[in-house]
Formats: C-alpha cells, sequence, structure tokens
C-alpha cells in the first residue's frame, strides 16, 4: 500500500486551504508574523533531528547542514519578519495631479491565493521550506510537497509541519511522480517548482491548462571564465570547494573551466591540489 497523501486526504487539504483563503485571514500582518515566528521555532527546536535526517538522506556532514540549511533559513525568516510591513505596505504611484494627488492612488500588494511548493531531492530541507516562508509572508496559503527521493527528510517536515505551522492554512502532502501528476491537475493560484529541466517540462504544461504563475528554479550547468590576471589559487580553491559541497549536488558546481592560456597548467596544477585536499 502507498504511503503517500491518499487522494481524500488530498482533496481535503486542498479544499481546506481555498477555504481558509477565502476567508481573509492570512492577509493579516499578525498572523503572518505568527506563522514566521512558527517557522522559526520549527527549525531551532528540531535542529538536530534536521541534520541527522539530511544526514540519512545524503551522508552530508553536520557542518554543511547548519551552514546552509539551518543557518539559511534562519536569515530567511528573520529577514522577512523584519522587513514585513515595509514589503506589504501600500506603495505610492506617479499618478499626476488628477489620479495622484486628488485621487490618492495607491498600489496594493494582495496575495495571491493558494501555492503549491513542490521540493527538491539535493536540499531537502531548504528548498522546501524557503519558498514556503516567503509565500506565508506575502499571506498566502501553502500546499507543501517535498521530494519523495529524501524519505528521512519529507517524513521529518510532514510530522513538523502538522505541529507547528497553522493546519488550515499551511499543509503538506506526500507524492511520488504519478500522484505529483495528479495534483497538478488541480488549480493553484501559484505554483513554485524546484528540480530537473525534465520534470519542469511536465509541471510547466500542467500549469499552463490553468495560467497558474509558475516559477521553475532549475539546476543547470554551471561555467567559470578564469582570466590571466585572476588569482589562480582562489579560484581553484573556490571551485574545488563548490564542486565537493553537498556532494557536487548544487546549482554553483562548476562543471566546466574556461582557463587562460597564460594559466592554464597552473591552474590545474592547484585544482588538483585543492581537489585532493578537500
Amino acid at each position: 500500500m502507498s504511503s503517500y497523501t491518499s487522494p481524500h486526504d488530498l482533496d481535503e487539504a486542498y479544499s481546506t486551504l481555498f477555504a481558509t483563503f477565502r476567508t481573509g485571514r492570512t492577509k493579516s500582518l499578525a498572523w503572518r508574523k505568527w506563522q514566521l515566528k512558527q517557522f522559526w521555532w520549527m527549525i531551532v527546536d528540531n535542529e538536530e533531528r534536521i541534520i541527522e535526517a539530511l544526514h540519512d538522506d545524503l551522508h552530508r556532514h553536520p557542518m554543511e547542514s547548519n551552514n546552509m540549511d539551518i543557518h539559511g533559513l534562519k536569515v530567511e525568516i528573520m529577514e522577512h519578519i523584519t522587513h514585513l510591513e515595509e514589503w506589504a505596505a501600500d506603495e505610492i504611484p506617479d499618478a499626476g495631479f488628477i489620479f495622484g494627488t486628488l485621487g490618492k492612488a495607491r498600489m496594493r500588494k494582495e496575495p495571491l491565493g493558494v501555492a503549491l511548493i513542490i521540493g527538491a531531492w539535493n536540499f531537502p530541507i531548504a528548498l522546501t521550506l524557503q519558498p514556503a516562508i516567503s509565500a506565508t509572508a506575502a499571506g498566502c496559503c501553502v500546499m507543501l510537497k517535498p521530494s519523495e527521493l529524501s524519505k528521512a527528510s519529507e517524513k521529518l517536515l510532514k510530522e513538523l509541519v502538522s505541529t507547528y505551522l497553522d493546519p488550515t492554512a499551511i499543509r503538506l502532502v506526500t507524492a511520488g511522480p504519478g500522484e505529483t501528476g495528479e495534483i497538478l491537475k488541480l488549480r493553484f493560484d501559484h505554483v513554485f517548482f524546484t528540480g530537473s529541466s525534465k520534470a519542469a517540462r511536465y509541471i510547466a504544461q500542467a500549469t499552463a491548462k490553468h495560467l497558474t504563475p509558475t516559477v521553475l528554479e532549475l539546476g543547470g550547468q554551471g561555467p567559470a571564465i578564469i582570466c590571466a590576471t585572476a588569482d589562480v589559487n582562489v579560484a581553484a580553491k573556490r571551485i574545488a570547494w563548490v564542486k565537493w559541497l553537498n556532494a557536487g549536488q548544487i546549482c554553483l558546481s562548476v562543471n566546466h573551466v574556461f582557463a587562460d592560456a597564460a594559466i592554464y597548467d597552473v591552474f590545474v596544477e592547484r585544482l588538483k591540489y585543492w581537489n585532493e585536499t578537500f
């Protein structure tokens, strides 16, 4: 029997999120700050469990998980809490004397609605929660779908989201490729996907049927260009470091290098050195 969210539970979560958004409750800045603080405590209270889950899924060193996931999420949360009123405030456009001065024209920022966020396997905690933090700060309801490939992180997030966050406005569902296809048949107000270009094509095709605004944060082939005037040792060190970061499973990883002929041999020697060191 599948361990994924059942069709009945998916329908219930979907209906609940849209019903909650229609009440207007998530527009409240007080509610948004409350949920952002809950995100904070969800991370702080469970740092060791997060590190353990990431080790189980990726065999990642605790230092990397602390730096890239836990610290990164804390910074993200505090940034949103600090600037929430500023970002949510009305803007006064240059609308001229009649519409601006007399008409008091304003640009009001309204939440889009219910957002579907599909996380990635290589950063199963950070890349699932970061867009959720932004969506919550914007006053949206959120359906989270973490990667099914990172089982320990998926299991932990399923527990923590239901424990710490408002279950009427933020829900987590689990799904494999087939079940995700069924989710994408539903209409959302925004979709945020992190992953491969291959999967993104299916997602873009599905969301286009509903004209849903969609963000596709995809992997790529990152080049590096080393000029003759560069600090060759520093360049080699940074390239080697990021190549080993998260076992190379990161969009910042350098897959090919263009080096000036004048420093080519030195660069190759230093790159070998730093690869062996790391």
